[in-house]
């Protein structure tokens, strides 16, 4: 008998109930921007902590593959073979102490600068590769206010989501019939505008000279991308969502329970992945002006972390710390553990973690607290580079976008892959 290719499109029209469907190789979408090659779709998920991370617990003294790890990475235990640590390494010219998170995922420099303006960030780059092929391009999300971490080419900040219930709704509980199709209604109301932008184009282009025709194109160009967005949000709107057998995560409404709200997000970017809900997430751990609620801590995050070499507040500072790894290795492990085709989830997902201050006693920016895992890298080994002279961490982000599947060279500060990763 033979057997005709079943997209995952057509068994949801079918009106079946899917339970947390994750991606099969039989149901690949033919009509994906990114259909999977020879097997799972690649999917990348960014981690910054804005406090940092204490650097003489983060990083190996030793640099290859025989590095002896140290406290903190070896909190992650089994999971050495599938992380690459990173030494030496930071974004050049920043400067900007706390404002410096803002650019922790675009590189671009000075953001103390009057006339500082961002640019695009490694999420959004990597969004815009993977199209419509999932309901979101992308899932940026956050533990607390300020700041976020995902910028458009313009150099526009996205607003990062907010609240475990909120955004367990948003991935996976179907609106009402009427709820349907009035957001079907606000998407049309959207393209007839964008139409009517496109006729008033058509009409100045004759009038312009070359840098206009040139900002003109560009703005079309983005104007065309909101159009293919719209249509591709459409046709999701009328699709089912996943159903998971995990309830609504409750609210953490205490803004000093650092860790109860990291795992939330956390937890919700894994059920993100494995429903094939999105193929970016971006998620930013915000340290805590008041004490966190961990036990052993006895002073506020935000203090400790200008410890001005105190060793009663480094020990403290590293209690928090360590708590956050542990988070992070529990994250992993989900990834690690679920089956995808002949691997695993976190074989088939690029997950960076890390920090946009080195020194965040002294709002330092220079060598960052890097961690990589997952993506099919051969890991393993601590890349240790100069802490004198750090290699910039666009280059890894080249190294990163190329691994997804983007056609380039650069991005940002960076220039060409970063060496030693396999």
């Amino acid at each position: 008998m033979t057997t005709l290719p079943l997209s995952r499109r057509q068994l949801l029209r079918a009106g079946a109930v899917v339970l947390a469907l994750p991606w099969l190789e039989s149901l690949v979408h033919a009509d994906d921007a990114v259909a999977a090659k020879g097997g799972p779709p690649k999917r990348m998920v960014n981690i910054c902590t804005n406090f940092g991370l204490y650097g003489p617990a983060f990083f190996p003294v030793q640099g290859g593959r025989d590095y002896v790890a140290s406290d903190y990475i070896g909190i992650l235990g089994d999971l050495r073979e599938q992380v690459t640590v990173f030494s030496g390494i930071a974004h050049p010219h920043m400067g900007g102490d706390h404002a410096s998170e803002a650019c922790f995922l675009t590189s671009a420099k000075q953001p103390n600068s009057p006339n500082f303006r961002n640019s695009v960030s490694l999420d959004v780059v990597a969004a815009k590769h993977a199209g419509a092929a999932t309901r979101f391009p992308m899932l940026t999300m956050t533990t607390g206010d300020g700041p976020g971490l995902s910028y458009t080419a313009s150099g526009a900040g996205i607003p990062s989501l907010q609240g475990a219930s909120t955004i367990f709704a948003r991935l996976f509980l179907a609106g009402k019939p009427d709820q349907v199709e009035g957001e079907i209604a606000r998407l049309k109301r959207g393209q007839s505008i964008l139409d009517r932008m496109g006729d008033q184009f058509i009409g100045l282009k004759g009038r312009l000279g070359a840098q206009d025709q040139q900002q003109l194109a560009d703005y079309s160009e983005a104007v065309r991308d909101m159009e293919r967005q719209l249509h591709a949000n459409e046709d999701w709107v009328r699709r089912p969502k996943p159903i998971v057998e995990e309830k609504a995560p409750a609210d953490v409404n205490d803004r000093n329970d650092l860790i109860g709200r990291a795992n939330a997000l956390l937890m919700l970017a894994c059920l993100a992945l494995r429903t094939d809900s999105t193929r970016v997430v971006t998620i930013g751990i915000k340290g805590v002006e008041g004490r966190p609620v961990i036990d052993g801590v006895t002073q506020d995050h935000h203090g400790l972390t200008h410890h001005g070499k105190n060793e009663s507040k480094i020990e403290q500072l590293r209690v928090i710390e360590r708590a956050q790894m542990a988070a992070f290795r529990q994250f992993l492990v989900e990834l690690r553990d679920t089956k995808e085709g002949s691997g695993t989830l976190l074989d088939h997902t690029q997950v960076l973690i890390g920090s946009n201050l080195g020194d965040a006693s002294g709002h330092g920016t220079s060598n960052l607290p890097i961690l990589l895992a997952g993506g099919g890298w051969k890991h393993g080994q601590h890349i240790a580079g100069d802490r004198s002279n750090n290699t910039p961490l666009a280059k890894l982000f080249v190294s990163m976008l190329q691994r997804f599947g983007v056609e380039t060279a650069t991005f940002g500060s960076g220039t060409g892959a970063i060496a030693g990763l396999v």
